[in-house]
């Protein structure tokens, strides 16, 4: 298993942030590669055990990656955990107040299985970009004037 970490600091409330991470297809607008998100369970996206179906487009193929929530404590933390493949993962943004801004944490544990282990390296790499870029182009949703 690999654990990566990075935080950003956004200059937006904890609730407006959360308010975002809310509508299931504000995911597809900064998740590098998502190109959609959509719920698929009844109920609101914000109870464990909620569902939600990505289609992402990764090295120019399309990949399904079925989600289930399993943290959600509003203005604070969201976590959920899938499959894409060989790749089992678990996710998750942790919210705190710093001022006037929010500071972002955001962490990814990857489990590689069968003949994907042998990947490691390459995926820990890939996923450390993502964790970042995913941050970034958080900030930037939330931060662009509208």
């Amino acid at each position: 298993m690999t654990r990566l970490e990075a935080s950003v600091l956004i200059n937006k409330s904890p609730e407006d942030i959360f308010a975002f991470f809310s509508v299931p297809e504000n995911h597809a607008k900064f998740i590098p590669g998502m190109l959609e998100f959509k719920k698929t369970s009844a109920g609101p996206l914000g109870q464990v055990g909620a569902t939600a179906r990505g289609v992402r487009r990764d090295f120019g193929r399309k990949t399904e990656v079925v989600y289930e929530i399993t943290e959600f404590q509003p203005n604070n933390q969201l976590g959920m955990k899938g499959v894409m493949g060989p790749i089992h993962f678990e996710d998750g943004y942790v919210l705190e107040p710093q001022g006037g801004s929010t500071r972002v944490k955001f962490w990814l544990e990857l489990t590689l299985n069968g003949l994907a282990k042998l990947a490691q390296p390459f995926v820990a790499l890939i996923g450390k970009t993502h964790a970042y870029e995913t941050l970034a182009n958080l900030k930037n949703q939330l931060e662009s004037p509208r």
